[in-house]
Parts: structure tokens; C-alpha cells; sequence
């Protein structure tokens, strides 16, 4: 495959100055993908990058922003067996559980919509001298760290929530699985979200370590293990 770069930050897919690392076929040993991993200064460029866009967009409207969602549905739906195959590929499961994967993905959607409209609606309470509001606002600036066995459903479903509440966003996927990261990213890329809001930085147990520990971070989304969640958590 042709190496597109490590890490995605505003503008593209720029290639990572830290160690190398890549990623294996299970079913043949063939490397199908390989890149840098990213540094401190890259992770710390990708958070202030989620930090500059985060008052435009949270400031953008939940109408705003589900267009914006529906069009990454749209694209999904068009790449649903392209995108299943690079799951296939780089988790040894079969397709046909990759494209069920995949439709989780898709359904994903409109579940997030309704729940964000059922559960974070302003709620106006008017009395005799006074108008009570109850309004939510996003976290800020999270992070997502993604697992290898559900590499593409488990962090959609905390990247999809959490744009659509108006947070952004730096998501390191599994090192297992760095090549459905970056397809998740490539597709992504053509709903031309604002610059920061989503980004993008790969590498392995320590680049997973930086994000939940930079000082910039309001919030961690991270599905996985026991022993890994322990150690974001420290």
C-alpha cells in the first residue's frame, strides 16, 4: 500500500516523526501498513489544533452539525464494503461480521441524533417573575483511544456523540489497527469538517498515555481492557 502519512491534523495526512510501528495481515504476516508514531509535540499540536476550533463549533448549532454527521452516513454508506474489507483485512475476521460491523457504524447515526434530541434539549420552566433554563454544553476537547477487535463501530460510537454535543476531538486508534484508523480519517476528510475539530494521531500504548494525561484534555472516551483503562486512568 502507499504510505499516506501517520497522523491527521487539520490539513491532512502528514507523516509522524517518532518511532516506526506497523501492521499486519493475521491471516497471511503481510505488513499492510506502517508509519511513525506520534510524538509529544504531536499530540500536544493535535490538542491545541481540537482547542482552536472548539469554540466555532460547539458554537455552530446541533442542526449544523448533524448535516455534517448525515454527510459522513452518506459517504459511509457508499464505502460500506470498501471499509469492511480493511477491516477484514487487518483483523482476520471474516466480511460478513465486518460489513455487520459496519452497519452498526451507520446506525450509529441516527441513534446518536435521537438521543441527543431526547436527552440534551433545552428545557425552558417559566414561573410568575422568572424563566428557568436547563441547557448543556460539551465537554470541551477529548480524547478517544480505540480498540483492535471492533476497530471501526467502538470509536465511531464515541466520535459521533460526542461531535454531534459539539466537542472536538483527538482520536489515537488501536495500534493493532492503524490502517482502519486512517480509513476512518480518509473518509472523514471528504465531509470537510472545520480544521481541528476532528483529528487524528497513531502509535502504540504511550501515545495513548500522552493524550490522557495532557493538561489541555476535558474528557477521555476509551473502550478496551481492564488493565489499560487502569492505566489511562493514572
Amino acid at each position: 500500500m502507499v504510505q499516506v502519512g501517520s497522523h491527521y491534523i487539520q490539513h491532512g495526512w502528514v507523516r509522524g516523526i517518532g518511532e516506526m510501528f506497523f501492521s499486519l495481515n493475521p491471516a497471511t504476516g503481510e505488513k499492510i501498513w506502517e508509519g511513525n508514531q506520534a510524538t509529544t509535540q504531536e499530540v500536544t499540536y493535535a490538542i491545541k489544533s481540537a482547542r482552536q476550533a472548539l469554540s466555532s463549533w460547539s458554537q455552530l448549532g446541533f442542526e449544523k452539525r448533524v448535516e455534517y454527521v448525515l454527510k459522513f452516513q452518506e459517504l459511509l454508506i457508499e464505502q460500506k464494503e470498501a471499509f469492511a474489507k480493511t477491516i477484514s483485512i487487518e483483523t482476520g475476521k471474516p466480511t460478513w461480521e465486518t460489513i455487520q460491523e459496519v452497519g452498526a457504524m451507520i446506525n450509529k447515526i441516527p441513534i446518536s441524533i435521537e438521543a441527543f434530541e431526547d436527552r440534551c434539549r433545552t428545557v425552558v420552566q417559566e414561573f410568575a417573575t422568572k424563566k428557568v433554563l436547563t441547557q448543556f454544553k460539551p465537554h470541551g476537547v477529548v480524547g478517544v483511544i480505540g480498540p483492535f477487535n471492533f476497530p471501526g463501530h467502538l470509536p465511531n460510537g464515541h466520535i459521533i456523540p460526542a461531535l454531534l454535543a459539539g466537542n472536538t476531538i483527538v482520536f489515537k486508534p488501536s495500534d493493532y489497527t492503524p490502517l482502519v484508523g486512517q480509513e476512518y480519517m480518509k473518509i472523514f476528510e471528504k465531509v470537510g469538517l472545520p480544521e481541528g475539530v476532528l483529528n487524528c494521531v497513531q502509535g502504540q500504548a504511550q501515545v495513548g498515555q500522552l493524550i490522557s494525561t495532557h493538561p489541555d484534555l476535558n474528557g477521555l472516551f476509551f473502550t478496551g481492557s481492564a488493565r489499560v483503562g487502569k492505566q489511562l486512568s493514572t
